[in-house]
């Protein structure tokens, strides 16, 4: 994340491509139901409120007016629990506000429990082209367990409503190492969203956090059926011709997330909202975790920029290292490793064949990615 020029918008990475325009994040903090396992920020969505933060989004869209993006991802939260006069709302002053003469890819979060046919042909209409859809499972009992409030055949209507919308970029989110889930069930999960044709899957480890439900439950991670439960979606996922192009994410050749891809290859992006972080001339920036407050400060003029912190070269070579390595077919240009203490720590990755180098460009061996946290943490600065 580092070492942008502070005259120049260009990163000091060295990657086989331009670094693109950048590229726009929005955060809709409402669910209408909290999961057990998540600790985002979100609330319980309220019709008042979330139109009052619309309109301030739309204000804050307003201060960036004729910039031009590359990409755009709508995330949550749900977005997808907006009303569809709050999401036309949105998406007009996207349009209104950002030149998207260069749009690549415009992303959208959707739960299968308020993806109305009315809100995806709004969405359609506005240019979104790429849907991310949270299932989870395809186990309903596993979905109660977890706390979501769909089952599989609502998530079932939704992606065929959303398909004869038009939609044929589709991301469906799966997550694996859940409370009494097996590895035949999650074989299930894996087949079934194969069968029914998406284009991109992510998979999510679970992970207990502070201040969920499932961390005041004492709900314990088993790391052995995790790994297998990962080992076992490699091997399939790879026979049903995905693309593992980034540590959590296969994709159909050419459906790889642009927006995300974007991120760890360590490029700007704009964020909009309250809790959203973003990337701009050489900052690293979060917006205020507060609804009411980021609204409030929006409206009146004011900057909502709660933290801040400049990329200097050290911070952005350890940290181009680490996001660029998520990336498994792309790899990091061997250019990028410049500090003593980087060298090292490549030179000892090399011997203990936890990095592999191919054409000066140095890659995670897939038989590593398990353990990938371990390796990319020997980059951290200071470390």
């Amino acid at each position: 994340m580092h070492g942008w020029r502070t005259d120049l918008s260009l990163p000091r990475l060295h990657v086989s491509m331009p670094p693109p325009m950048p590229g726009l994040y929005i955060h809709i903090p409402f669910c209408k139901k909290k999961c057990f396992y998540c600790d985002f920020f979100s609330v319980e969505y309220n019709e008042y409120l979330s139109s009052q933060y619309v309109e301030a989004l739309s204000k804050h869209a307003g201060q960036h007016k004729g910039r031009a993006v590359d990409t755009i991802y709508v995330g949550g939260g749900t977005p997808s629990v907006l009303s569809e006069k709050q999401i036309e709302r949105l998406l007009n002053s996207i349009k209104t506000n950002f030149n998207l003469n260069g749009l690549k890819e415009f992303t959208f979060e959707l739960n299968p429990e308020s993806a109305s046919k009315d809100k995806l042909k709004i969405l359609k209409n506005y240019g979104v082209d790429r849907l991310s859809m949270g299932l989870q499972s395809v186990d309903d009992n596993l979905l109660k367990k977890i706390g979501r409030i769909h089952d599989f055949e609502i998530f079932s209507k939704a992606y065929e409503c959303a398909r004869n919308e038009g939609f044929d970029n589709f991301n469906l989110d799966l997550m694996y190492g859940l409370p009494e889930q097996t590895l035949s069930s999650w074989k299930k999960s894996l087949k079934t969203v194969s069968d029914i044709g998406c284009e991109h899957i992510s998979l999510y480890p679970l992970s207990i956090e502070e201040n969920t439900p499932f961390y005041n439950d004492g709900i314990e991670i088993n790391d052995n059926l995790q790994s297998d439960m990962y080992e076992t979606a490699v091997d399939f996922l790879f026979g049903e011709n995905f693309n593992h192009y980034e540590i959590s994410n296969w994709a159909k050749p050419g459906k790889e997330s642009a927006h995300n891809s974007n991120y760890w290859r360590n490029f700007e992006y704009i964020a909009l909202g309250a809790g959203a972080s973003g990337y701009e001339n050489g900052y690293r920036y979060s917006n205020i975790e507060n609804i009411a407050g980021y609204t409030d400060f929006i409206l009146k003029g004011m900057n909502v920029k709660d933290k801040s912190e400049f990329i200097n070269d050290e911070i952005y070579e350890s940290e181009a290292i680490m996001l660029g390595l998520r990336l498994l077919d792309e790899g990091v240009d061997i250019k990028t490793f410049k500090s003593c203490a980087n060298i090292n720590a490549l030179n000892e990755l090399l011997r203990e064949k936890k990095l592999i180098n191919e054409n000066k460009r140095i890659k995670l061996p897939k038989n590593t990615v398990f353990i990938s946290n371990q390796i990319m943490s020997r980059f951290m600065k200071g470390s």
